[in-house]
């Protein structure tokens, strides 16, 4: 069996605000907001990896262009081709791709 995943890497990923607290004598309306509050960029720049493995090894990494809408189309006709081959050339005999 030949398995693949897709990942974005973010340049700047979100913050998990659970781990903040804010220790104050006051309460809680008192505290200035900027020590409440998170900003985040939207629309921050990003990276799509796709990467496939099996038991027998593992294929290279493929990255999706930049701004590439990946619906169906997209997938079964740029990205799906490069795993294939990868498990092609890991596993010499007949595999499974899922």
């Amino acid at each position: 069996m030949f398995f693949t995943d897709e990942k974005n890497f973010y340049l700047n990923p979100p913050v998990n605000t659970q781990n903040d607290r804010v220790w104050a004598k006051r309460k809680k309306k008192e505290v200035a907001s900027t020590r409440l509050l998170t900003e985040r960029e939207k629309f921050v720049p990003h990276l799509m990896v796709c990467a496939s493995m099996c038991y027998g090894g593992k294929g290279w990494l493929h990255f999706v262009e930049e701004k590439a809408k990946v619906n169906a189309d997209y997938y079964t006709t740029k990205l799906l081709q490069n795993p294939v081959e990868d498990g092609r050339h890991t596993l010499p005999g007949q595999f499974i791709f899922q």
